[in-house]
C-alpha cells in the first residue's frame, strides 16, 4: 500500500507522530505504525485478564461477607451503594440488573460481567 492511501485511510493527524519518529521515511512509519498495533492488542489481552483476575477476587471476598447476591442488594435502600458518593456505581449496576431482568436472565455472575472496572 502506498503511504497516502495509509495516510487516507488513517489520517494525516493520526500518522504524524510515527511521521516524525521515523525522520519522514513514509515505509519505517507505516511498520511502526503496525508494530504499535501489535503492541497495543497485547496489552490490551493482558490488561482484559488482568480486570477479570480483579474483579473476580473481589466478588469472591464480597460473596463471603456479604452473600451470592451482594451486587444486587448494593443497590437496594440501604445497600452498600445507596449512597450519595456511590450513585454513579449504582446507576451502572441497576441498568444492568434490569435489563437482566427484563431478558429474564439474570445471575449474579452475569451481573458481576456486566460491571466496568470503575464501579
Amino acid at each position: 500500500m502506498k503511504f497516502s492511501e495509509f495516510q487516507q485511510i488513517l489520517s494525516e493527524e493520526r500518522l504524524q507522530r510515527y511521521l516524525l519518529a521515523c525522520d519522514n521515511d513514509t515505509r519505517k512509519t507505516m511498520t511502526l505504525y503496525r508494530l504499535n498495533l501489535n503492541l497495543s492488542q497485547e496489552v490490551f489481552t493482558l490488561l482484559s485478564c488482568f480486570k477479570v483476575a480483579v474483579r473476580n477476587a473481589i466478588d469472591r471476598i464480597l460473596t463471603a461477607s456479604l452473600g451470592t447476591d451482594w451486587l444486587r442488594d448494593a443497590i437496594l435502600p440501604g445497600g452498600v451503594f445507596d449512597v450519595p458518593g456511590c450513585r454513579d456505581s449504582a446507576k451502572i449496576i441497576r441498568k444492568a440488573y434490569n435489563r437482566l431482568m427484563r431478558d429474564c436472565s439474570y445471575t449474579h455472575p452475569k451481573l458481576l460481567a456486566e460491571m466496568e472496572f470503575g464501579v
